[in-house]
C-alpha cells in the first residue's frame, strides 16, 4: 500500500506503460490506473480502466476451461458520492501490460461494492473522482 507521497509519485508516467499510472503494488502484482481517460457518466459517476500485472503467470478456470494470464484490464464504474465501484467488463491477457494474446473476455456488470480503506481500490476511486474534478 502506498502512502500519500507514493501516490503522488505514482502519477508520474512509467516508461513503456503508455497512459497507465501505478497506484498500488504487492509482492505478487502491480495495479495501474488510466488517469488520462476517465469518462463522466453523470455528475457523480465515472468510468475508468485499470490494469493489473502479475509477476508470475496466473491460472484460473473459466467456462470449464483453464486459462493462463499475466495481466488483466477492467472497465470500472465509480460512484464518487458513495466511494463504491463495480466492474463492468474484464479482459485477461497472456503477458504483462495487457500484451500478448487475449485469453478471456467477459461482460460482468457486477454489483456495487464498498472499498475497504486498506486496498488500492480506494486510491482508484479517489483518483478517478479527484482527477475528474468531483
Amino acid at each position: 500500500m502506498m502512502g500519500c507521497c507514493g501516490l503522488v509519485l505514482a502519477l508520474i508516467p512509467q516508461p513503456g506503460i503508455a497512459e497507465w499510472h501505478q497506484i498500488d503494488h504487492t509482492e505478487h502484482m502491480v495495479v495501474y490506473l488510466d488517469v488520462d481517460n476517465i469518462s463522466h457518466i453523470d455528475s457523480t459517476k465515472r468510468s475508468v480502466r485499470n490494469l493489473v500485472d502479475f509477476f508470475i503467470p496466473q491460472v484460473a478456470q473459466s467456462d470449464g476451461h483453464q486459462i493462463t494470464f499475466q495481466s488483466f484490464v477492467r472497465e470500472i464504474e465509480v460512484d464518487c458520492d458513495t466511494h463504491q465501484q463495480k466492474t463492468l467488463n474484464i479482459i485477461f491477457f497472456e503477458r504483462i501490460n495487457a500484451s500478448g494474446r487475449e485469453v478471456f473476455r467477459a461482460e460482468i456488470n457486477a454489483a456495487w461494492r464498498i472499498n475497504p480503506s486498506t486496498t488500492g481500490n480506494t486510491s482508484l476511486v479517489n483518483l478517478a473522482c479527484i482527477s475528474s474534478g468531483v
